[in-house]
């Protein structure tokens, strides 16, 4: 048997809500920026010595003004489809 908690089922219920676009948005604005903003972390707890870091803000600058045009259009997808979904 599954042991799924119900906050898990709460958070994939929420997720499932929304649009396909707004899920990819919010997907490539974590994967794009979190590798950069982990890199800066350790740096700052001067646990590793990141250097300049420039594939890291490479790949959030391609990957960050993608991932809000995606979640800008993904809200407004999401917006209509609750208001056209009958209760």
């Amino acid at each position: 048997m599954l042991n799924i908690k119900k906050q898990d089922v709460g958070f994939k219920l929420f997720w499932n809500k929304l649009h396909k676009v707004l899920q990819v948005g919010l997907c490539l604005l974590f994967f794009g920026s979190a590798p950069l903003l982990i890199a800066i972390a350790l740096d700052a707890l001067s646990i590793i010595d990141a250097g300049n870091a420039l594939g890291l803000g490479l790949l959030t600058l391609l990957t960050f003004y993608p991932s809000l045009v995606l979640i800008v259009v993904g809200i407004v997808l999401t917006i209509v489809k609750r208001i056209k979904k009958p209760r």
